[in-house]
Order: structure tokens, then C-alpha cells, then sequence
């Protein structure tokens, strides 16, 4: 619950931020302002679809630091050594 309390707020944060960037509309239309949201969001779009190619490509990698750690047999103290022989 506190991670989505925290994502959230983060979320809220960001959104002040990103809407301080468009300017106030100079005029009473809301369609003075359409272009600056249009660029906004597509500089956002373009944001999300590059870290989700990079995440792609570290999926093999990630899969490596995985299985290795999960194949690699515990090793052996002395005293097991002793009472499998025994």
C-alpha cells in the first residue's frame, strides 16, 4: 500500500511539473494551447516506448544473471564432505 502511495504521489508531482512546461494560454481557447499538449505528450510517448526497448533488450541478460545464481550448486564445507563419505 505504500509503494502506491508513494507511485502515486510521485505521479502528482510529475504531472505539476509537466504542465508548468505549456504556457498560459494567451487567448480563451483551449485550442491555443493544443499544440504544446500535443508535442508534450508525444515527447512522453516517445520517452516510454525508448525505455521499454531498452528494458526488452536487457531481458537476456537479466535471464543470465538469474539462472546462473539459481544453476550454481551450493558448495560443499568439510564437515558435509565427511558425512557423506561416512
Amino acid at each position: 500500500m505504500g509503494s502506491w502511495m508513494l507511485v502515486t504521489g510521485l505521479a502528482s508531482l510529475f504531472a505539476g511539473d509537466f504542465s508548468g512546461m505549456i504556457p498560459e494560454p494567451t487567448g480563451t481557447t483551449a485550442v491555443a494551447t493544443n499544440a504544446e499538449y500535443a508535442k508534450l505528450f508525444a515527447e512522453l510517448g516517445v520517452g516510454s516506448l525508448a525505455v521499454g526497448i531498452v528494458l526488452v533488450v536487457l531481458i537476456p541478460f537479466l535471464r543470465k544473471l538469474i539462472t546462473d545464481k539459481a544453476e550454481t550448486p551450493p558448495a560443499e564445507t568439510p564437515a558435509t564432505a565427511c558425512r557423506a563419505v561416512a
